[in-house]
């Protein structure tokens, strides 16, 4: 089976032929007095329409990226150049068969050529807004996730513990429940919590995995530190 890089240079390879058949049809088929600049005009919008519709070349606009984030992008720039192609091709055969001046072809071609680079532009502008807020929004949870990590570390960790720990393991599970009502943020506030929360809790979890032995007191110490930033954590709320 063929790789990647080898199908892109059979493409490559195809799209050059392609581009030399059209210069060769049209040398050999266009007379040489009939090789005027409006004849070249159209060769030219003919080799834009072949390039923007090659596979290797449309493709190769999507190749980086998460898909999901730029289907709508991608819809955009079918319909771009779908019509760009039909109105581009529509305007050389206008222009043939009702005799055209040169300068309004060529003032044409240049709105479809604007128009069409416009419309790619705000597609990759709208694909690259929904791949940041998609990147915000993973950041967001991501330290929401973690600290309801660290609480399933902690209670595992008290549960294997040969040290008895029902009432630890009670504040750990009340934090647990804390954590289920908490809503994702991007403020710095609940993301320095969030932290905060999390080393305490990795403080815990390794007191109990390493098997260290520590008073009633010192143990409420560090729980009423995660009751205080999981309080200030809640009160924040977007």
């Amino acid at each position: 089976m063929e790789t990647k890089p080898q199908l892109n240079q059979r493409f490559l390879f195809l799209y050059v032929v392609g581009v030399g058949l059209l210069f060769a049809s049209f040398l050999w088929l266009v007379p040489h007095a009939d090789q005027t600049h409006t004849a070249w005009l159209d060769l030219a919008v003919v080799c834009l329409v072949y390039s923007a519709n090659f596979p290797l070349l449309y493709l190769g606009r999507w190749r980086t990226g998460d898909f999901n984030t730029r289907i709508s992008a991608l819809g955009l720039l079918g319909v771009c150049d779908l019509l760009y192609s039909v109105l581009a091709l529509g305007v050389v055969y206008a222009g043939w068969h009702f005799a055209v001046r040169f300068r309004t072809q060529l003032m044409g071609q240049a709105v479809l050529v604007f128009a069409a680079v416009v419309v790619v532009t705000i597609g990759r502008y709208s694909s690259a807004h929904v791949d940041e807020v998609t990147g915000g929004e993973e950041t967001t949870r991501a330290g929401l996730e973690n600290l309801k990590r660290a609480l399933d570390r902690c209670e595992a960790a008290m549960r294997l513990s040969a040290q008895p720990a029902n009432r630890e393991l009670r504040l750990i599970l009340a934090l647990k429940d804390d954590a289920r009502y908490l809503s994702p943020s991007a403020s710095q506030d609940a993301l320095s919590c969030e932290k905060k929360i999390v080393a305490e809790v990795e403080d815990i979890r390794e007191i109990f995995a390493g098997g260290a032995i520590l008073t009633p007191s010192e143990m409420d110490i560090r729980f009423q530190q995660c009751a205080a930033l999981m309080t200030l954590r809640k009160q924040v709320l977007n």
